[in-house]
């Protein structure tokens, strides 16, 4: 199959996907509910922007960050609500929304791994993510808020070093 017709493929399976879910809804509306169909919507949106990125010819390798993203907020709130993730409400998990963005991150350097410069937003996201996330659930005892306040200037640090790394990288290949 050419890359023309997948691309266009793609798009249908996705309507049938979603039409087939909503049948079922309207026809069983004990079985799916809107809390069971907005992640399955996320699911398959997250798998259709990733194959996009993926497939042969000419790929849309940017597709991958929202794919991503997509893809694993409907892991999340799968399961959340089917309760195997215990907690509910936002307030109590939102450092996960930053893990997200750190696996988003990093499946842009996994489809184009000559961008290094994706590893550096990818790492903070996660590492921050992944701190915030096991301070909020006090599986560590640490004030990760002044910590920051002190040594936030560390970002800042980090960001230039990526930019003066990327640009000397840059010149050294036009050189060549």
């Amino acid at each position: 199959m050419s890359h023309h017709k997948n691309r266009t493929v793609l798009p249908g399976i996705f309507l049938i996907f979603s039409g087939a879910v909503l049948l079922l809804h309207k026809l069983m509306p004990g079985f799916f509910g809107w809390r069971e169909i907005y992640p399955l919507i996320f699911l398959a949106i997250g798998i259709w922007l990733i194959i996009e990125a993926i497939l042969p010819g000419k790929p849309d390798r940017g597709a991958v960050f929202p794919g991503t993203i997509f893809l694993l907020l409907g892991v999340f709130f799968a399961l959340r609500n089917y309760d195997l993730i215990p907690y509910y409400y936002l307030a109590e998990i939102w450092p996960i929304f930053l893990i997200i963005l750190g696996f988003a991150f990093l499946s842009l350097f996994l489809v184009n791994p000559r961008d290094q410069g994706n590893l550096i937003p990818a790492g903070l996201f996660l590492f921050f993510g992944i701190l915030l996330l096991l301070d909020k659930l006090e599986i560590i005892d640490w004030n990760v808020w002044d910590t920051l306040a002190d040594y936030w200037p560390v970002i800042l640090i980090l960001i230039g070093v990526a930019i003066i790394a990327k640009s000397m990288k840059k010149s050294v290949a036009e050189e060549e």
